[in-house]
């Protein structure tokens, strides 16, 4: 007996169906969106922080805002090192500021002292000299005291001369005193002004500065981050069994 179409042909299984087949078959549309929900789920993932298959939806956000605020922190110390380091170059900058006004105020107190006592040494020298010219010419007016010569009168004239001379030397003395007074509060002056420039106070040191961590900080691309089970995050979250 000859066999019929219907038992020579074998019927196709899923596999062996053509593919426009299965895109014509009813509902076939709604299966490739999620198929494609899907795929775009497994590529948000490698964003989103590692979470263990079967995690609900409420501990994955739980997991996300935590990253958020680990995030968010991390930049805010960021940010107030950044401040902090910025204050301590203006702190140092105003600092150096500070010890160089101070420096040559110093200086020029130094430079004035040392010329208020040459000019009081000058006057101390031509004072000597004025006194040593001035007993010269007593000596003279007195030897010639008297007498009536030619010799009496040559000694009246060095005498006036002698006298003439000390005091022109009074007079520069005198001058030499006020030029070294006038140096001498200079000398003051410059020193008070070094005593009264400001000084910057240093900022105050940073938490992360007096205590250093425990540990060199390693960069989060070298670190691996662990996978929570699934069990973790029930507990973590009281869910339970």
């Amino acid at each position: 007996m000859a066999d019929t179409d219907d038992e020579q042909t074998a019927e196709l299984g899923p596999d062996h169906r053509a593919a426009g087949e299965d895109e014509k078959a009813p509902g076939a549309e709604a299966v490739g969106e999620d198929r494609r929900a899907k795929e775009w789920e497994a590529g948000a993932d490698l964003v989103r922080p590692a979470m263990a298959l079967g995690t609900s939806d409420d501990d994955a956000e739980a997991l996300r805002e935590t990253e958020l605020h680990t995030r968010a922190r991390e930049q805010i110390e960021q940010d107030a090192r950044a401040e902090r380091d910025r204050q301590d170059t203006r702190y140092q900058h105003d600092l150096n500021g500070a010890n160089a006004e101070i420096v040559e105020a110093l200086r020029r107190a130094d430079v004035a002292e040392t010329a208020r006592a040459d000019y009081r040494a000058e006057a101390a020298g031509g004072r000597r000299l004025a006194r040593t010219d001035a007993a010269r010419a007593t000596r003279l007016r007195d030897g010639a005291a008297g007498r009536d010569d030619p010799a009496a009168e040559a000694d009246l004239s060095r005498a006036d001369r002698y006298q003439a001379m000390s005091n022109n030397e009074t007079r520069l003395a005198n001058s030499d005193d006020a030029v070294s007074d006038s140096y001498g509060a200079e000398a003051r002056d410059r020193r008070v002004e070094a005593a009264q420039v400001h000084r910057p106070e240093q900022p105050p040191a940073a938490e992360a500065a007096r205590i250093p961590p425990e540990q060199a900080p390693r960069a989060r691309k070298n670190l691996k981050q662990r996978r929570p089970k699934t069990k973790e995050l029930k507990d973590y979250f009281g869910l339970g069994d």
